[in-house]
Order: C-alpha cells, then structure tokens, then sequence
C-alpha cells in the first residue's frame, strides 16, 4: 500500500462487558454456558438490529436457540492470559471491575488479536467480556 491508502482506512473497536447475579437461580441463566450463550446472542442481537439487510431473516428467539445448539465447549484460561485480560482491559471497562475471586475462567472461542470473548463465574456472579476490533 501506498502512504495515502491509510489514510481511507477505517476501524472500529468495541467492547461489551455482561455481568449477571448468580442469586437469581431460576431463569435461563443456570451455568457459565447458559450465560455465554445469552452474552452471544446480545452481542449479536445487536448486530443483526443495525445490519438488518446483511444478515438472513431470522426472528430473536430462534437466534437465541441457534447460537446455544453451535456453543463451543468452552476452553480454560490460565493464570497468565488472565493477568494479562486484567491489565489491558481493567482501565477500559470501569465502572465495571474485572472479577478477582474467579472459581471458574474461560474463553468461549479461540481468542484472536482481533476477537476476544472472555466469561467467568464468581460465587455471586458471572462477568463476560467481548472486545473486538475492525484495525
């Protein structure tokens, strides 16, 4: 590329943190999986609400059920990708705080430089993060 082709490049960069008590047992939210699934499924939701001629017709409650039928299992983080998650998004999320007493970490995909979605379970919550970046 030419030094004047950066110039129309664009990117976008977005972050969503979901947090939900876990006192409230009853309801669709019963386990980290259950939780991850509706975190997708707002992330796409919204989504599908601002490109609403890109995607396939496809009424919410189907989606819901679509994407908790394609979950992947979800994969363990270890001590070290979870002080690294602390330190690079615990700035960018406040008011919300980056969960310290985690009993249970994972990443729901893969993470890539570009796509990460982080979820974990405390004794009184579950915390999701999902960053991702057009750059």
């Amino acid at each position: 590329m030419e030094e004047d082709e950066f110039d129309s490049l664009s990117s976008e960069e977005m972050i969503y943190v979901f947090e939900h008590e876990r006192k409230n047992t009853g309801g669709e939210i019963r386990s980290l999986e259950d939780f991850t699934g509706k975190c997708l499924f707002i992330e796409l939701r919204n989504h599908y609400m601002y490109q609403k001629d890109a995607v396939e017709d496809i009424d919410v409650f189907e989606l819901e059920e679509k994407l908790k039928e394609e979950l992947l299992p979800l994969q363990e983080v270890t001590d070290d990708e979870l002080l690294q998650l602390k330190e690079e998004f615990s700035e960018q999320i406040k008011p919300f705080i980056f969960p310290n007493n985690i009993i249970r970490r994972a990443y729901a995909y893969e993470p890539d430089w570009n796509d990460r979605f982080f979820v974990a379970e405390t004794e009184e919550k579950y915390f999701g993060l999902y960053w991702c970046t057009t750059a």
